[in-house]
């Protein structure tokens, strides 16, 4: 590729950004901040300097709960209006390393948590496009940015993917730094990101673990070998969510050779409530000193949440955090055998508005810190998007994504939301 060329594509990926904000954002309502003019300025210097990196040029949203030097990171509540960040979030320092342009603050949900904020899903707008990293996702399958960044705490990156059609991944805990993101469970927050490949979504990562590459990401596919588990919450998923699952396994069982159903560690089912326990205990230790005195500026689903958090006794928190370190082992032994484990992601299309969806799918994984990933599989019965969940060992990203890969493939396209 000439200079000139690579000059052209690469302002053509910030200048498309913006016509394509100018489009949806009246509708879909995806970003806190859009800062069109610094990213073209910015896009102008990295052309002109000639400079390199992984995301040179590449646009991308960041969730409004990460620090952005010098700008707004107002976390999706009224109590931290007007607040400014003094410097970059280590994840946005990273991609800015890399080349990458942030040009905008995308939605959360309030305080990361699961009061739903504005965005709504571009392939129905009637519909949420789940939470808490709604905007990001949303920007994602709206065509605003190629990739975003978003974080999860309980299912938020796998659920809004599985709603918007579009890639999530979160990886292992603690794979990603979280110096200037904030803070609702020290032990379950983790950073993740959207794409609209399991390739790009990889990209996006090892940029913002500041690494290469290669340390996420492998050319060579072979077939993998993958595990399946539907959870003792099997039946609480909608039909068609449960057909779709079973038509993915199939569907990858006919190209790469039979897919194991084995029975899952002892204790993972308590998994969900052990999550609840240890996110609101923390959550509410960490936003008191903020809170106190303004709770109106907090809504009932966070104040409600945040009582029950406060009224937990420390040693029912220490009894989870024990059994959080006995099934994370379990787990990890378990999982070892396999490059992953598909699993439903949601339990069915996008809900409406006054919800951000049901998270019961995503929280073993987020409870574990194990890496996992959603990709499209289908349509459900409203035409509106289903995804297939994969994880794996904690660590075990490269296997991980590698598998995705190969699953990605064989899965069919279900094209884009036309708005």
């Amino acid at each position: 590729m000439t200079t000139a060329h690579h000059a052209a594509v690469m302002a053509s990926a910030v200048e498309k950004s913006i016509q394509r904000y100018g489009e949806t954002e009246g509708r879909i309502h995806a970003f806190a901040r859009f800062d069109a003019e610094p990213a073209l300025l910015l896009d102008a210097a990295l052309v002109a300097s000639g400079a390199t990196g992984a995301l040179v040029g590449v646009p991308i949203g960041v969730k409004d709960i990460l620090d952005t030097a010098g700008a707004p990171t107002e976390r999706g509540s009224a109590l931290y209006a007007g607040r400014i960040a003094e410097r970059d979030a280590d994840v946005v320092r990273n991609l800015r390393a890399a080349g990458a342009l942030i040009i905008g603050k995308t939605v959360t949900a309030e305080l990361a948590f699961y009061h739903p904020g504005p965005t709504r899903n571009p392939w129905d707008l009637s519909r949420t496009p789940g939470g808490s990293s709604m905007g990001s996702a949303a920007a994602v399958a709206a065509g605003v940015v190629p990739m975003a960044v978003g974080t999860q705490t309980n299912g938020s990156v796998i659920r809004p993917a599985a709603f918007c059609g579009v890639v999530g991944f979160k990886p292992t805990a603690g794979r990603l730094p979280k110096a200037g993101m904030f803070e609702f469970s020290r032990t379950l927050d983790q950073v993740g990101g959207f794409a609209r490949s399991v390739r790009d979504v990889a990209s996006l990562t090892a940029a913002m673990a500041g690494e290469d590459l290669p340390r996420w990401w492998s050319n060579d596919s072979g077939t993998p070998k993958l595990a399946a588990l539907r959870t003792s919450e099997w039946d609480c998923a909608d039909e068609s969510a449960r057909e779709r699952f079973q038509a993915d396994v199939d569907r990858l069982a006919a190209a790469g050779g039979p897919i194991e159903w084995p029975p899952p560690p002892a204790g993972l089912d308590a998994a969900p409530a052990i999550l609840r326990t240890i996110m609101l205990f923390e959550a509410a230790r960490t936003l008191a000193r903020d809170i106190a005195g303004r709770e109106h500026l907090v809504s009932e689903t966070a104040r409600a949440a945040l009582a029950e958090g406060a009224a937990t006794r420390d040693e029912t928190y220490g009894e989870a955090v024990r059994e959080r370190s006995r099934l994370v082992a379990a787990f990890s032994a378990w999982a070892a055998r396999y490059d992953a484990i598909l699993t439903p992601a949601a339990v069915g299309e996008a809900p409406t508005l006054e919800t951000t969806g049901d998270p019961r799918f995503c929280s073993r994984w987020s409870l574990l810190g194990a890496p996992a990933i959603v990709i499209p599989s289908g349509l459900g019965p409203q035409r509106l998007p289903l995804g297939l969940q994969l994880v794996a060992a904690p660590g075990d990203d490269r296997r991980l994504l590698a598998a995705a890969a190969w699953c990605e493939e064989r899965l069919p396209p279900i094209g884009d939301p036309q708005l």
